[in-house]
């Protein structure tokens, strides 16, 4: 009996070191969702898809309100997640797989390689999507990324592993990445036994500002949201798995997403849509006070290599890590410093070059396309989704609030005001009350590129003015003014001196105007046109009119023309530029300076007209919604299905050009 009392106290005092150390190791678990937008889960705001435990996670932990993607691509994203330097730094330019072939450069090392210099345990789960294949990864079990249960089932078998080393475990699923791009096959692609399928009812979904709200997009979001709630059930067997392996209290668990959806305006953009991420880090220790705390700290993915290596104390590579540890920032509302990031992309697949380099602030967001004379080219599941092709086919002129056009064909500088236009849409670089932001966000963006050796500098130079750019006639507009004079054209309420034809330009004077009508009649049209105004200036355009003395914006549609800023009097919403007169309020924000030459085009497809003003869609409306009586019985042109076009003078000075039309 002696000789096992004196057993079990050498066993007790061998096994006791290592227990304290499994006590006080410090783990990471990170779970890394697939194309997931930043405000697609319950505790970011979404009221319609069910998340609970990634909204536990974010109750015990920090939840972050600006974290970003650095390049919304899934191959060149994982490049900056594992390594914490840029696409351009690392080398994973574009997707590593089949023929797109990049690859991290040689002298590269991945956070795995280097927790296993410090005596970690490193597992990789699910999709990894990066080369070459890192030889120094101890558990990288084959199991499908789509089949969340089974990738639960190994990482509580890598957890429960009897080992004094801590673990680095990374679990890389491919949900909510579509599984198909066509209709109807949309949602969970491999329903697991014993797994929850939600089914969400597409009509209750709220289609973001974005995408079109049409039943393919939808449809699309309906399944897009399944595969989250999916995930989000595969999340909850894990931590469930870190509890009962008795881990959970010095672990360190990072969520986070790759990029934005795989949805036009997305995938491979630098617009938020594309690069702005959900994000929660849960810091094992830290008080209750300091739990459910949401952090205004813009961080990105380039930080995320930066904190596990701050968090289990192992030495960084001998070049220098281009993010930051972010563990300062958890528990934090607010910490001073972290207040920019910067994105870059390059390539999505071989064949689509697209450079872009980004900074952005809480307030504002500069976009330099160094390739921007080129056509923006779609990543390939956008290219082949539901929602693109159904744009092309119906020939909508717009993709949620941008122009198709300005989607396809980029300005070379985008400057955004955040706190105005959420939206992205009005690009507000060449505006001259915004060159000072321009100014200061360029320079600090040239200087992170310099001292990170951004290689593309060599080639592109970023500029910090603008210089304006003539607007190309295309062939299939046939002109409504020949430049000469007034042929093809009538005037009504001649007792007004009317108009004139000066250097090619088509002029309301000051002491003129009158409505001056097209001799032919138009159903569905697009009207292209350039228009200048002066200060105060008040005019129209007249579609679908009768020939009428009086009452044009009642007995056809006016389209208002004026000087938003200059106008003396208070105004409604429905008589800013661009708006239904009397009827429905158009967007501000998109003209430019009085005396500046603007572009207008104003499409009447049915029921349904579009108004975009140098780019910007500053009305987009269908008359078939309009349902009071008392409207419709004011505005009998409403029902108009042909009519006229006509400038409708107010006496003010105007002048027009380039006045052009494509009947559909």
């Amino acid at each position: 009996m002696r000789c096992l009392f004196y057993l079990a106290v050498l066993t007790g005092l061998l096994l006791a070191p290592a227990q304290s150390f499994a006590k006080d190791q410090r783990n990471v678990l990170i779970l890394f969702s697939d194309n997931q937008n930043w405000d697609d889960c319950g505790c970011y705001g979404n009221s319609v898809i069910k998340t609970p435990h990634i909204d536990q996670l974010a109750r015990e932990g920090t939840r972050y309100q600006y974290a970003f993607a650095t390049t919304a691509s899934c191959g060149p994203c994982r490049g900056v997640f594992y390594t914490g330097l840029q696409t351009y730094a690392s080398g994973q330019y574009g997707h590593p797989h089949g023929a797109h072939n990049f690859r991290l450069r040689p002298h590269v090392q991945t956070v795995f390689a280097l927790l296993d210099k410090n005596n970690y345990r490193t597992g990789m789960i699910g999709k990894y999507h990066l080369w070459p294949e890192d030889t120094t990864i101890d558990f990288q079990p084959k199991v499908g990324s789509y089949q969340v249960k089974a990738m639960a089932d190994q990482a509580a078998a890598f957890m429960q592993q009897e080992s004094d080393k801590p673990f680095f475990l990374v679990l890389g699923f491919h949900d909510p990445h579509p599984t198909s791009r066509t209709r109807p096959e949309w949602g969970v692609k491999s329903p697991e036994p014993g797994m929850p399928l939600v089914e969400y009812d597409p009509n209750s979904i709220e289609v973001p500002r974005y995408l079109p709200d049409r039943p393919e997009v939808r449809e699309g979001l309906a399944g897009y949201y399944q595969q989250i709630s999916y995930m989000d059930a595969g999340i909850g067997r894990i931590l469930k798995a870190l509890k009962d392996s008795g881990q959970a209290d010095n672990t360190l668990v990072i969520f986070t997403s790759d990029h934005g959806s795989s949805e036009p305006g997305a995938m491979a953009n630098h617009y938020d849509p594309g690069v702005h991420v959900p994000m929660i880090i849960r810091e094992p220790g830290l008080p209750a006070d300091k739990q459910g705390i949401v952090s205004d700290a813009m961080v990105s993915l380039v930080d995320v290599t930066p904190t596990v290596l701050d968090w289990t104390g192992t030495k960084g590579p001998r070049y220098k890590l281009q993010g930051r540890s972010m563990l300062p920032t958890v528990g934090h509302e607010h910490t001073p410093g972290w207040d920019d990031v910067v994105l870059a992309h390059i390539f999505h697949e071989v064949t689509m070059y697209y450079p872009m380099r980004t900074i952005r602030t809480r307030d504002f967001k500069l976009i330099w396309n160094l390739e921007w004379r080129s056509k923006y080219p779609l990543p390939i599941d956008t290219l082949s989704r539901a929602t693109w092709n159904e744009t092309l086919r119906l020939q909508e002129p717009t993709l949620g609030q941008r122009t198709v056009k300005k989607f396809l064909f980029r300005d070379e500088v985008e400057l955004y005001d955040l706190k105005n236009d959420p939206d992205e849409v009005i690009n507000v670089a060449c505006q001259p009350e915004y060159q000072k932001v321009r100014r200061e966000l360029s320079e600090q963006l040239l200087d992170y590129l310099k001292e990170t050796d951004d290689l593309w500098l060599k080639q592109y130079t970023l500029p910090i003015s603008c210089d304006a750019t003539a607007e190309n006639q295309e062939a299939e507009y046939k002109p409504l003014f020949n430049g000469k004079d007034l042929t093809g054209w009538t005037l009504k309420r001649a007792n007004r001196k009317g108009y004139h034809v000066e250097d090619g330009k088509l002029v309301c004077p000051s002491d003129g105007g009158g409505f001056l009508f097209t001799e032919k009649e138009y159903g569905d049209f697009s009207l292209k046109f350039d228009f200048k105004l002066t200060t105060a200036a008040n005019n129209g355009i007249a579609i679908r009119c009768p020939l009428v003395d009086q009452r044009p914006a009642y007995q056809g549609i006016e389209i208002q023309v004026l000087d938003n800023k200059g106008y003396p009097k208070k105004l409604k919403p429905t008589q800013y530029h661009g708006s239904v007169y009397d009827v429905i309020p158009a967007k501000k924000g998109a003209l430019k300076p009085v005396g500046e030459w603007n572009h207008e085009e104003i499409i009447y497809r049915g029921t349904k007209i579009t108004v975009i003003v140098n780019d910007i869609p500053v009305l987009q409306t269908d008359l078939a919604d309009i349902k009071d009586p008392e409207v419709l019985a004011k505005h009998p042109g409403l029902k108009n299905k042909r009519g006229h076009i006509g400038l409708l003078g107010h006496g003010s000075h105007v002048e027009y050009k380039n006045i052009r039309i494509k009947e559909i």
